[in-house]
């Protein structure tokens, strides 16, 4: 079933971040979706893509009418890893610098990230779809950290996150055996948020963004980032960081908005 455009706006629009481009930008209201293109590679990453990535990510970062981002990619599958067709061995730390540019992108920006996964998601696209803040996949979902298997170890922030989503045995597991975890299960051990069957996967990331869309950006971007924070804050840090952040949300009008509904809603009720 192919990928199409969220129905929440009236309308939707391409943008095309270099040309020629290896991913497709659209917007439809309030969501953004992000299209990998590259269906004859399985919409591996190369130095270019990545650059491509990074365009599009910081267009609808800038974009004040997106609320939500969608990232999917084209022909059945997610994204199978980092295009070892082409590499160059020796320039592997080069290509290196592009792609970790991709995750602090990804995890810095103020909207919310759906990654939509059909088919691979394998080594590196596993982790870029593990670095969204929530990941909806269908039955034909593989996910798998293959490095292992070609000699290689970890990378695109897969040491950082998997440990966080699935613990530090389990995370050992799935990246030293390099064994494939399908839909049903990679939801059922906590790797990704949810599977649902594979007609049903556009509407379940059409519902799941239209939530997200009835949120505070700001707040929404607040949340993003204290949530990070918390590996590396201590717990006082942790608590002057959500002060700090609640402080300026209810200066927002999002803020007055829900504040006036709620006591509109609760006037003369009790305490």
């Amino acid at each position: 079933m192919p990928d199409t455009p969220s129905d929440l706006g009236s309308g939707s629009t391409a943008r095309a971040p270099t040309a020629p481009s290896t991913l497709r930008l659209t917007v439809d209201g309030p969501v953004a979706t992000v299209e990998l293109t590259r269906p004859e590679r399985r919409n591996a990453l190369s130095p270019h893509s990545a650059q491509d990535l990074l365009t599009a990510l910081a267009d609808v970062a800038r974009d004040d009418d997106v609320r939500v981002v969608v990232l999917t990619g084209a022909g059945g599958n997610f994204c199978a890893g980092a295009d070892l067709i082409d590499l160059d061995p020796g320039r592997l730390g080069e290509a290196m610098v592009e792609f970790n540019k991709i995750v602090p992108v990804l995890r810095n920006l103020p909207q919310p990230v759906i990654a939509k996964v059909r088919g691979a998601a394998v080594g590196a696209g596993c982790n870029l779809a593990l670095a969204c803040d929530f990941v909806v996949a269908d039955e034909t979902a593989r996910f798998t950290q293959n490095f292992a298997r070609l000699g290689l170890s970890i990378d695109l922030g897969g040491s950082w996150v998997l440990p966080r989503l699935v613990g530090l045995r389990q995370a050992r597991e799935l990246a030293l055996l390099g064994d494939d975890l399908d839909g049903p299960t990679a939801a059922q051990v906590g790797l990704i948020a949810r599977c649902v069957p594979s007609e049903e996967l556009d509407d379940a990331v059409t519902a799941l963004a239209r939530r997200l869309a009835g949120s505070s950006r700001p707040a929404q971007a607040r949340t993003k980032h204290l949530l990070d924070a918390t590996w590396t804050a201590a717990l006082t840090e942790a608590l002057a960081r959500e002060a700090e952040a609640q402080v300026a949300n209810v200066s927002t009008p999002e803020f007055h908005q829900a504040l006036n509904a709620f006591r509109t809603r609760h006037q003369g009720a009790q305490p």
